[in-house]
Parts: C-alpha cells; sequence; structure tokens
C-alpha cells in the first residue's frame, strides 16, 4: 500500500513536470504575434481581501483582464481569469518570466511584492522586447500584472 502511494506519487510528479504549462503556450503565441514597429500589452488585476475601488458590491477577492481587443491577448486573458492566482498574484508574473525567459526559476519560498523585467524574446533580427510589470494599481486598488510586448 505504502509503495503504492509512493509509487503514484512520483508518477504524479513526473507528469507534473513533464507537462507543458498551458499558460506558457499562450504567452508564446502572444508575444510572437507582435509585428515589426507594433505594442501590444495584457493587464491582469487582482485584489484579494475586498473588491477593486469604485465598486459598489462587496467581494473577497477579485480579478480583471485587459486585452486592449487584440485576439492572442484574449486567449492569455482567458486563461488567467480561469486559473491566474489572487491572493499569491505574484505568482502570476513569476510564471510569466519563467515562461518567456527560458532557464529562469525562482525558489519555493519567493513572494513577489513589486517586480519589473525586461528582456528581448525571438532572434536578433525578429522578435520582441518584452516588459513584465507587477505592482500595485493605485487607481483600480489590487495589484497589476503588466506583460507588455514591443515588436522588431
Amino acid at each position: 500500500m505504502v509503495l503504492t502511494l509512493l509509487a503514484m506519487t512520483t508518477l504524479w510528479q513526473a507528469e507534473a513536470m513533464a507537462s507543458p504549462d498551458p499558460l506558457c503556450g499562450l504567452l508564446r503565441t502572444f508575444v510572437a504575434s507582435v509585428g515589426p514597429r507594433e505594442t501590444r500589452s495584457i493587464e491582469f488585476h487582482t485584489s484579494w481581501g475586498q473588491n477593486f475601488k469604485g465598486s459598489s458590491t462587496p467581494a473577497f477577492l477579485a480579478k480583471r483582464c485587459v486585452s486592449h481587443d487584440y485576439g492572442p491577448a484574449d486567449v492569455v486573458c482567458v486563461h488567467l481569469m480561469s486559473y491566474g492566482m489572487i491572493e499569491f498574484s505574484g505568482n502570476n508574473a513569476e510564471q510569466a518570466l519563467a515562461c518567456l525567459s527560458e532557464g529562469t526559476q525562482f525558489g519555493l519560498h519567493v513572494q513577489l511584492a513589486r517586480a519589473e523585467f525586461s528582456f528581448p524574446y525571438g532572434t536578433d533580427e525578429r522578435g520582441t522586447n518584452i516588459t513584465i510589470k507587477y505592482d500595485e494599481d493605485r487607481d483600480m486598488g489590487g495589484m497589476v500584472l503588466t506583460i507588455t510586448a514591443d515588436g522588431y
């Protein structure tokens, strides 16, 4: 019984590590879709413990995603609205960075309070400059993860 449970746990861990994160593919499609001299962004807003400012509806947690009506960003927003973290929303920024900046890893107990990362994605001839920013949203309340892609 214990051996079976250990084997099942080991198998589950191996499958979890081997299966690609669905957000990664969506983010890569989004940034690859941005053309030269074009800028696109996604804003994922989260609020833990209360609703956003200006809302008359009480809530313990809230989330919104702004895609600026751009198809590849819409798909990322749908995923974030379903699976994005609210309480530990810095994990969304960590996940986005790990997806788009190959080899990036965070320690097990890292919790971002604020962060901003900029890096290229693609090749020297064609790609995007990515900025991932995670910070307080003073206007709306809560936190906001902004992923911006500037094509070149």
